[in-house]
């Protein structure tokens, strides 16, 4: 019976450190290609089309 219960704590600690560390996720730490570059988040385009998180830069025209 020990061992059952030895074997659920390490499973609930396993579950429980997986919950904690899937949360932390901020974003990006790296900085920007270039500078004054700022990251932009997942949104939809002005067609309607998904876009991924993606840095932009200053004075750059970005072609879809």
């Amino acid at each position: 019976m020990s061992a059952m219960r030895r074997m659920l704590a390490v499973f609930g600690l396993m579950i429980g450190l997986g919950v904690v560390g899937a949360g932390c996720y901020v974003g990006p730490a790296r900085p920007g290609h270039c500078p004054g570059g700022y990251w932009v988040e997942g949104h939809y385009g002005p067609r309607g089309r998904w876009r991924e998180g993606h840095w932009r830069c200053p004075g750059v025209v970005e072609i879809e």
